[in-house]
């Protein structure tokens, strides 16, 4: 009989000791299992933010340089922080950086086909997408200067975008964005239909006669106020699509005030010559 009960006693001890442990595993499981899903959660989101931002890859890199000394270095030099071949040819270290080389590649206005005049002149890509960016980041690094800007024209205020593009803008490319001549070879291009990048990186390198800045005097490249006044000056130019700013009758092409002048003169110059030749001919 006392054998029995000491038996009863000893299993229940093990029951409980083995409901111990098993309880122990639980709570185990349940304080680890938020930490693991946590971490699971942000490997995805790391894995898809580098999806949406391509690495600066070592292979990337090597093709940026392959692309460089075969499309650039005959008239560049082979060092893109080095000087150039031609003296009408600027050095890379001295043009803008990665936003230079971005801006021009994807509009199109290099490579250049000769090594004389203008390289302002919008043209097709010559280059895919990917080796845009090879080329890119290749040069960027190798100046310097690897930041591009960023524009989002939804971040801007369209209304005070008008006003900005009216005080920096407007003298060169008209407050319609068709451009205009500006002597010699010299000229400042239609911005009717240019994407919100384009706008940014020219606005940061300032190319041909465009001064750094896009004319804005207190421009500073990764402020917030400058970036708010580029977000602002690109909702203006992204509405030029839809809603052209043409004030003051036809708009003549959009030229600005010189054409329109000429035809002024002509048309009035003419009428006045036939209400001339209308009198003397009635006396």
């Amino acid at each position: 009989m006392g054998h029995r009960r000491l038996s009863s006693v000893e299993g229940s001890g093990r029951v409980r000791r083995s409901l111990n442990v098993l309880a122990g595993v639980a709570v185990l499981a349940l304080l680890l299992t938020p930490a693991t899903g946590t971490a699971s959660s942000s490997r995805r989101a790391a894995a898809a933010a580098a999806q949406q931002q391509p690495s600066d890859s070592p292979a990337l890199t090597a093709r940026g340089r392959e692309l460089y000394q075969n499309s650039c270095a005959s008239c560049h030099g082979p060092d893109p922080a080095g000087p150039s071949y031609y003296p009408t040819v600027p050095s890379l270290n001295d043009v803008g950086g990665a936003a230079a080389v971005n801006w021009v590649l994807r509009t199109g206005r290099m490579p250049w086909k000769d090594n004389k005049g203008p390289a302002i002149e919008r043209g097709e890509q010559h280059f895919s997408d990917e080796d845009v960016r090879a080329l890119v980041v290749y040069i960027g690094t190798a100046v310097g200067d690897a930041q591009l800007p960023d524009v989002d024209p939804a971040r801007g205020d369209l209304q005070r975008g008008r006003e900005l593009y009216g005080q920096a803008c407007a003298a060169c490319h008209g407050m319609n964005g068709a451009g205009a001549a500006l002597g010699g070879e010299n000229i400042a291009v239609s911005l009717q239909d240019v994407h919100p990048q384009d706008v940014a990186e020219a606005i940061k390198i300032g190319p041909g006669q465009m001064p750094v800045g896009g004319g804005m005097t207190d421009y500073e490249f990764g402020t917030a106020k400058s970036q708010q006044d580029v977000d602002d000056i690109a909702a203006y130019v992204e509405s030029l699509r839809t809603d052209p700013y043409n004030e003051g009758g036809a708009p003549i092409g959009g030229k600005g005030p010189v054409p329109e002048g000429f035809v002024a003169w002509v048309i009035g110059l003419g009428l006045l010559v036939v209400a001339s030749r209308w009198i003397a001919g009635r006396g």
